[in-house]
């Protein structure tokens, strides 16, 4: 009882005293667990290097650019200015590089996959604004100007539950921009293009012990706080104003935050499995009974359940050494659930650099002429004063009084008529103090292209807009190969996104765009091709079964990353407007649809042309049809018109053989009745011949 109301009563960051009963790992788990942690030092050790040169660019980018030149007490009495070029300019090549939304663009290469490249072009905007993309990209797109790295994971999150009504599902797969003090990469390799190469990539973040309790039920409960996240919270240090939620710089002596949090590390290593917990191994066998029951080939899941297969794994410890769980092939696709790249490739450094490590250097020595420019003007508008023994009364009151509006400075009989006080005049600021700031301000142009005509600020020598326009497409240059880097790691990204599709959603996700719904699911997404299995029966016969084999079809993905939005859009919208304006010869119709040129207006770019093309051939067609039936209803209507004359000449025929059959009608009746006279006249000739 008492053990129940301390639970209800005990804080957030209250103490646990409570001692573990059983050992915290098995044997073979505490190997598993030795194995990590001895990595582990080796990928931090070498990572850790690059820590305080990113912490700098941190600072400069905050303005906090006077840190470690002097004391601080020294900086309270200096004028210590900083005018921030360094994270005017850093936002600057973001918001130019964020200026459209990074949507994929699939085209199939096969053409029974048309239909399914069409449906994700339609699905993945409406999908990449539910999970938030937008700001995730801003996020790890200044991460990478800022400091070089840009890197994502994609990851299937199956606590997520979404949808509404019959649109229910379970699960969710999500783009995460990775902090770059969580991640540890194998130091063998020396560029992020070979990241799939790697024997190991280590993920190191700091959770909440509520969180290892809820994921792990058993494990969980063994992990204690060991308040060891240093080595991630890397901006952390001597910073305690802006410390996290789950994190009081230790430096500052301020522990109370961490009481309740520890590391979670993940070890993914690629090859054979350390080990198939019977957990996996009955899952892996399951699927395969399913798959052989669906006649499709179950030799994968089935080389899974013996940890036959290569393949990515991942192993969960905490940073105290509690092992949490070993997971085996965690994705299909056999991949590390990461991409990146870094903007600058440095030799011999895997991270690269960004834009603000050259930027440090010129705005110290920004700050400093401009200090010295400051401190100069200003003791020239305050100078020294020499006067003769006697002539200044109280001479404390000159010190604190001397640079105060209206003061009242008392003087000695006489003092002034005589000139026994002489004011110095100050020391006029050089003009190489002036000409070496003009130096840093153009250094700080120079260095990441992005010069005033970039930003807006016209120049006085551009007497065009299209002077304008050429200088801006000039300023961009520096920007290409960092699109570029951009794009193929964006590529990756969505290439893993699918994968995980196919293998996760099984439930249908549902999208509305303009004319119709769109449904995507991994029995809408997979393809598959007929294959064989030979099985061996008990008797020793074997028998051979006709099976289809599945896999995810492979799109072309295209991501559009632009460096100028104006001008791309301006482009762009004149190259739409002109094609629908210019009709095709083969076809009499314009080169693009009207839906075509609103895309591009919304949008700043156009659609594939084999999409435009798909499209248009099946309003053509639709029209080819509707021609036919007017064409079919035309001539129905002259057969008609046909018709009814030859109606009408019948009826007029009828008419005249009635009338002729009438009046023939009339004439027998006329001498039937001529005969019926003359009867009855012969019969009164013959009676009057008898009465005589």
């Amino acid at each position: 009882m008492a053990g129940k109301v301390k639970k209800l009563i005990e804080g957030i960051f209250g103490t646990d005293d409570s001692e573990t009963k059983e050992p915290i790992n098995t044997p073979e788990q505490q190997k598993i667990v030795d194995m990590v942690m001895q990595d582990f030092d080796v990928f931090k050790e070498n990572r850790q290097q690059m820590d305080e040169q990113w912490r700098q660019e941190g600072r400069f980018y905050k303005g906090d650019q006077w840190h470690g030149l002097r004391p601080d007490h020294i900086n309270n009495l200096r004028p210590s200015n900083v005018d921030n070029i360094f994270g005017a300019q850093i936002d600057s090549i973001v918001g130019k590089i964020t200026g459209w939304d990074p949507y994929p663009d699939f085209e199939a290469q096969e053409e029974s996959d048309e239909q399914k490249a069409q449906d994700l072009n339609d699905f993945m905007p409406s999908e990449l604004r539910q999970i938030g993309f937008g700001s995730k990209y801003y996020r790890a797109i200044h991460t990478a100007v800022l400091h070089g790295p840009l890197i994502f994971k994609v990851i299937y999150d199956p606590t997520v539950e979404g949808g509404r009504g019959m649109n229910r599902f379970d699960g969710q797969n999500d783009i995460i921009p990775v902090d770059l003090g969580t991640f540890f990469p194998d130091p063998r390799v020396r560029d992020y293009i070979y990241l799939q190469k790697m024997g190991a990539v280590i993920i190191k973040t700091p959770e909440t012990l509520e969180y290892f309790r809820e994921r792990w039920e058993k494990q969980g409960a063994k992990v204690q706080s060991d308040m060891d996240v240093n080595d991630v919270e890397i901006f952390n240090h001597a910073i305690g104003s802006e410390s996290s939620f789950n994190y009081t710089d230790s430096y500052l002596g301020q522990d109370t935050t961490n009481n309740k949090v520890s590391g979670l590390i993940e070890y993914w290593y690629r090859g054979l499995p350390k080990m198939v917990t019977a957990e996996d191994k009955e899952l892996f066998e399951e699927l395969a009974t399913t798959q052989l029951n669906e006649n499709k080939d179950p030799s994968e899941a089935l080389a899974k359940a013996d940890g036959k297969m290569e393949g990515v794994h991942c192993i969960y410890v905490s940073s105290g050494g509690v092992f949490l769980e070993h997971k085996a092939y965690v994705y299909d696709h056999g991949k590390y659930p990461f991409s990146a790249r870094t903007l600058f490739p440095l030799e011999g450094n895997i991270h690269g650099k960004g834009f603000g490590r050259d930027m440090i250097k010129p705005q110290t020595m920004l700050n400093k002429f401009t200090e010295l420019a400051i401190e100069t003007m200003s003791k020239q508008g305050n100078s020294a004063i020499m006067y003769e023994e006697g002539s200044i009364n109280r001479v404390a009151t000159w010190q604190d009084q001397r640079s105060t509006a209206g003061a009242m400075l008392p003087t000695a009989m006489g003092a002034i008529a005589e000139n026994r006080i002489k004011e110095l005049q100050g020391v006029t600021v050089p003009s190489t103090v002036f000409s070496m700031i003009d130096y840093y301000l153009n250094m700080l142009q120079k260095i990441p292209g992005q010069f005033d005509s970039a930003n807006g600020q016209a120049s006085s020598n551009v007497t065009s807009g299209e002077q304008a326009k050429a200088l801006i497409a000039a300023a961009s240059n520096r920007l290409n190969p960092v699109t570029d880097a951009i794009t193929q790691a964006m590529t990756e990204v969505f290439t893993l996104y699918i994968e995980l599709i196919a293998q996760f959603y099984t439930t249908a996700r549902v999208a509305r765009v303009t004319g119709r719904k769109v449904e995507v699911s991994r029995d809408s997404l997979i393809s598959g091709v007929p294959t064989t299995l030979t099985n061996k029966l008990d008797d020793g016969t074997e028998e051979t079964l006709d099976l289809t084999e599945e896999y995810v079809p492979i799109f072309d993905i295209k991501v559009n990353i632009s460096a100028d939005k104006p001008v791309d859009r301006d482009y762009w919208i004149a190259t739409a407007n002109n094609l629908i304006k210019t009709i095709d010869p083969r076809t009499g119709m314009p080169m693009i649809d009207a839906r075509a040129l609103l895309y591009t207006i919304e949008h700043g770019r156009m659609e594939p042309i084999s999409v435009i093309e798909e499209r248009m051939n099946v309003e053509l067609q639709k029209q080819q049809e509707l021609q036919e039936l007017q064409q079919q209803a035309e001539q129905l209507s002259v057969e008609n018109q046909q018709l009814q004359q030859q109606v009408g000449q019948v009826t007029q025929e009828q008419q005249t053989v009635n009338q002729q059959d009438k009046e023939f009608d009339q004439s027998m009746q006329q001498q039937k009745m001529q005969l019926e006279a003359a009867k009855v006249a012969g019969s009164l000739i013959k009676d009057t011949k008898q009465s005589a």
